[in-house]
């Protein structure tokens, strides 16, 4: 079986909106439909595939050339897994960390202080029992 395409691909290849591809190769042989039919209820849902193969034989039908039709290329989608990015260097963060502080001022050097304090404090815990730890600001300032 050839590829499939889609409407919008079709409409593409053939330089026309979709609604203009959808009405051309709606009644076409070979045309897939996979959409869901009227009802006294309910609007006709159409969702069309067209086989490469259909689309060059309505160009050599209607432009009389023969042409190999190529699906424009589709845009990759992203994995269910997490993509893992490379952690920032130390020299990264310190420098954010100085834009942030610079941009917000005193109390910004204040939440710096107060976020190393603390890390300094969970290396002493082991890390199991972190999610446990509960922060009180009037104890922080000893």
């Amino acid at each position: 079986m050839s590829d499939l395409l889609t409407i919008e691909e079709v409409a593409t290849i053939l330089n026309v909106s979709p609604d203009t591809a959808t009405r051309r190769f709606a009644k076409v042989k070979g045309v897939i439909d996979i959409g869901s039919p009227e009802t006294p209820k309910r609007r006709r849902y159409r969702v069309l595939r067209v086989p490469k193969s259909v689309v060059e034989k309505y160009l050599l039908a209607r432009g009389g050339l023969v042409v190999e039709v190529t699906a424009p290329s589709r845009p990759q989608k992203a994995s269910k897994q997490r993509v893992l990015k490379v952690p920032p260097t130390e020299d990264e963060i310190v420098r954010q960390l100085a834009r942030i502080t610079k941009q917000r001022g005193a109390e910004a050097q204040n939440t710096l202080d107060k976020i190393a304090k603390r890390a300094r404090l969970m290396t002493l815990v082991p890390e199991d029992l972190w999610s446990e730890m509960v922060w009180l600001d009037e104890i922080d300032d000893f």
